[in-house]
């Protein structure tokens, strides 16, 4: 568990890296306005894709991680796994709200956070994976995630729209 840790953390602080340039450059070439309208308009296609309004899904990378990466005994598959998985680019993204963290990244927040998002992303998918194995059975803690998940996804709907509304507040300040 401590190398599949690491590895969301890593893969979501390497995505976060990775950002860096792309969000120093768009915020130079754009004005934060633009910034707030972009940010704002894919939050609302993500907030009906989630909410089912819209007849699709952002794209992602649905592919699960081998079997074979998994099995290793010396920690290195749960490492590659985690920073496949931390990165995002890999696994099935249940919610659109990971865009939202990217777009804000890229056009509002300031772009030396980026590693620092990226850094909480990775943390986020460890608090879920860590709910599931306490739970003692992975299947009973994934049918009550799928009970709950409307409820849910309300709660973490609202903590991000709040995080956005603050953002853009301090945007034009």
């Amino acid at each position: 568990m401590v190398f599949f840790n690491r590895g969301l953390m890593l893969g979501g602080t390497t995505t976060g890296l990775l950002l860096l340039f792309p969000a120093a450059v768009a915020q130079a070439l754009a004005p934060v306005e633009v910034g707030l309208w972009a940010l704002g308009g894919l939050t609302l296609v993500a907030a009906g894709c989630d909410m089912k309004l819209l007849p699709f899904r952002l794209p992602q990378n649905g592919r699960q991680v081998p079997s074979d990466i998994i099995v290793r005994a010396d920690g290195s598959g749960a490492l590659q796994f985690g920073f496949e998985m931390g990165t995002g680019l890999r696994t099935y993204v249940p919610t659109h709200l990971p865009y939202l963290l990217v777009a804000s990244v890229l056009f509002v927040v300031p772009w030396w956070a980026a590693p620092l998002a990226g850094l909480a992303f990775g943390f986020g998918r460890t608090i879920m994976v860590h709910s599931a194995v306490r739970s003692g059975n992975a299947a009973t803690w994934d049918k009550a995630f799928a009970a709950r998940r409307t409820p849910i996804l309300g709660v973490c709907w609202a903590a991000t729209l709040v995080g956005l509304a603050l953002i853009a507040w301090s945007a034009v300040q």
